[in-house]
Parts: structure tokens; sequence; C-alpha cells
């Protein structure tokens, strides 16, 4: 799988596990997504994610994208187990989740896999105006805690530096360069939820200043701040800079 193995066993009749190792990034993405469709129409599916290492967050949407590809469910039918805590706060956080079941362990899996997928629910509400709003399976009584998943999931030290740099470092190297407060500024909006009005006052600019602050970030990082693992990982990514340096406002990564 150019870079990520796959062992598959027989655990009973039309069901394999296949136990995927390695690093799952940018790189290896297309291969593991093409072996777990062949492997999906031949029969169904338990991953076994637990010696799997996730190098680039969104890639956790190889799963969806290879059960969608197989012909979706109950065509192919598809269930993970055994994901860390970084891989499960991915998987937890994609709007499309809830087509590929995250269990606990294997017979949960089996069972999951077997099922028809269940809706993902809204536990709370989202201001109107809220760039995710619409989006299914974000709601802001639900941010902290998914914060919190990616946070644990990063690590301590290194890790959070590079988790940091991951996400923020085109725009941590553009504050550099121009003595300007991108970072400080889509911080603010994030915590905002969102709100021009609220974060302007916050950072103390015009509203439309602000928007156009919001859209040069957008230019400069190439992120979809509509997309709520995006959205997550960015606010994520600003709260790791605060445990790093201390406040947005010193950018020494």
């Amino acid at each position: 799988m150019d870079g990520t193995d796959a062992v598959s066993i027989q655990p009973q009749d039309r069901f394999v596990v296949a136990r995927l190792r390695g690093q799952l990034s940018t790189q290896t993405v297309a291969a593991t997504r093409r072996a777990l469709v062949d492997l999906l129409r031949r029969s169904g599916v338990a991953a076994d994610l637990s010696d799997l290492r996730l190098r680039d967050p969104g890639c956790v949407s190889v799963f969806s994208a290879a059960l969608q590809q197989a012909g979706g469910w109950p065509t192919a039918k598809l269930a993970v187990f055994g994901a860390d805590r970084m891989m499960l706060a991915q998987l937890r956080c994609l709007s499309d989740d809830a087509a590929v079941p995250v269990a606990d362990g294997l017979p949960a899996a089996l069972a999951a896999a077997a099922r028809p997928p269940v809706p993902a629910r809204r536990s709370g509400t989202i201001a109107a105006g809220d760039p995710r709003a619409g989006v299914v399976g974000v709601t802001a009584d639900s941010d902290e805690q998914e914060l919190s998943h990616i946070l644990d999931g990063a690590g301590k030290g290194e890790g959070l530096v590079r988790f940091t740099r991951d996400w923020l470092g085109a725009l941590l190297d553009y504050d550099v360069e121009h003595r300007s407060d991108l970072v400080k500024t889509l911080s603010v909006y994030l915590d905002c939820g969102g709100d021009y009005d609220a974060g302007a006052r916050v950072l103390g600019i015009h509203r439309s200043t602000l928007r156009y602050r919001v859209h040069r970030i957008r230019e400069l990082a190439g992120h979809d701040l509509g997309d709520a693992c995006i959205w997550l990982n960015l606010h994520a990514a600003t709260r790791a800079l605060a445990r790093v340096v201390g406040s947005p406002d010193h950018l020494p990564l």
C-alpha cells in the first residue's frame, strides 16, 4: 500500500478483518483507498486501525470514500475499530462519518457493518450566519469536546508544535514576514463562532476589515472554513499555538 500495509484474515463468512499498518498520509491515502475498495467488492470489511498512524488529519475521509466507490451500503459493508485518539477525533468531526460506523472492538465492528448507517444527530444549535450552519454532525455545544479530543491526539511538545505548523504554518510565516496579525485574527474569529460583529469588537477593528482578513486567511492557507473538520482543526491549532507559546500574539514556530 505504498507505506500502509493491509493484513486480512477471515473471521467469519462474508467478512474479513483488514488490519491497516503504517502511516495514513496524502502520499498513502490513494493506495489505501484502492486496497479497501478491492476488499469491499469481495466481502464486508472490519478495518482494524490500531496499528495505523495518522499523518494528515483529513485523510480519514478515505474510509467513507472507499465505501462510496465500492457501491455504498448495503452493496459494500464497512466499519472501523481500534482508532487512536487523534484518528477518532478526526472521524468524529467528519460530516459524513455516519456512513462508516466507528466501533470499540471487532465484534461491535462486525455488527455495525451489517446494519444500515445511522444518520448523524445534532445535539445542539449553531447561530445563524455561522459558516458551519447546515453541516451535519457539527454543533456549537460539542465544539469544546471535539477540540479537546483533537488536542489530546496531537500530544505534547514536538507533536503539538508539528500539529500547529501543519495547520497554521502558512499564516505564521506570513505574519512574521509582513508583521501582520492573521493568526490572532483567525483565533478570535473562530472563538467567536464566525460572528464578524463579535470578532471585530474583540479585535478593535471594523467589521469590513475583519471580513477582508478572513478572506485573506482563506487565500493564504487554502482552507475552506465552511468545512466542519477543517474548522475544528484550525480552531484546535490556534489553541495548540497558545499552549506552545503562551499567546497567538507571539509567533516563534
